[in-house]
């Protein structure tokens, strides 16, 4: 595992270096400015986000589906998968600002969504506020805040997150990204994740294969995501995303996990956007699902 991550850093730092050494053999002494005319990757299908909004008057109106194999703990010992399909709507409602909703929507498998009813669903807002623009060698930066909100059937609580983002253009046409984040975990929908469980009269304690207890939600999470994503054809309809996750882990008593991501992305037409991302745990324990895939379909309405 440690291996593997240390290649896709490798892989990264590779990618980034090459695009800066192209950037400073044509960089005149006029200054880039990344503008709303740059590719808005879909937010609601990678692991990061990028610093740059929905551009202002335009909302986009998404459908996502997402499958990941619910490997031990994320639904203690249930083998069966999760499919969840997200309406979503993003707005560029002001200058360098956009708000955005979701509602993911667990459908199981075969009628069994592991601890979660089939059909329950929170409600996710959010902002993303771009507070500078890309000026040479300085990235983009961005501020993102997203809230859950408990409509879910059993749900409690109203989670957290606040993002960093850095995003930085080259000359190339790759972009790379960087995302620092933190959250407050204060309640979920997830019957399975407690830290007891109600059994023959009996409250036990919920363990894992390797002997670690696992006392529900970790409440202060955080973590980092590295990402790179660039054209693929002339006319950059096209781009190829890849990115890395690392997270303090959801559960307390559980390590840190550690994602893969690639996939691409296709502006089909000019209101018309489908990407498609394949996601790898990179663990050697089941901290995190051993694979996931997600596909998310944007119509643009409006700028």
């Amino acid at each position: 595992m440690k291996r593997g991550v240390a290649l896709v850093l490798a892989l990264a730092w590779c990618g980034i270096a090459v695009a800066q050494e192209s950037e400073k053999t044509t960089m005149t002494s006029e200054t880039k400015t990344m503008t709303s005319e740059c590719p808005d990757l879909l937010s609601n299908l990678w692991l990061f986000e990028d610093a740059t909004p929905v551009p202002t008057g335009q909302l986009d109106l998404r459908l996502g589906y997402q499958w990941v194999t619910s490997g031990f703990p994320a639904n203690l010992g249930d083998s069966d998968d999760d499919h969840i399909v997200t309406p979503a709507l993003y707005w560029g409602f002001y200058e360098n600002m956009e708000l955005s909703v979701q509602v993911p929507v667990w459908l199981g498998d075969g009628g069994d969504a592991g601890g979660l009813r089939d059909g329950n669903y929170d409600t996710n807002v959010g902002v993303l506020w771009r507070l500078m623009n890309q000026e040479g060698y300085w990235p983009a930066l961005a501020l993102s805040g997203t809230a859950r909100i408990p409509t879910g059937d059993g749900s409690s609580g109203v989670d957290g997150e606040l993002r960093l983002v850095l995003t930085n253009e080259y000359d190339s046409g790759i972009r790379s990204h960087f995302n620092a984040w933190a959250k407050t975990v204060n309640g979920d929908n997830d019957e399975s994740i407690n830290s007891r469980r109600w059994n023959n009269n009996n409250w036990t304690n919920w363990w894992n294969w390797n002997g670690y207890r696992y006392d529900g939600f970790r409440d202060f999470q955080y973590g980092g995501i590295i990402g790179l994503d660039g054209p693929l054809g002339d006319d950059g309809s096209l781009r190829w995303v890849a990115d890395y996750s690392w997270d303090s882990g959801k559960l307390n008593g559980s390590a840190g996990s550690n994602l893969l991501e690639l996939g691409w992305e296709w502006a089909m037409a000019e209101m018309h956007k489908l990407g498609m991302s394949v996601q790898i745990g990179l663990d050697d324990e089941d901290s995190t699902p051993n694979f996931g895939a997600g596909l998310v379909y944007s119509f643009s309405i409006g700028s």
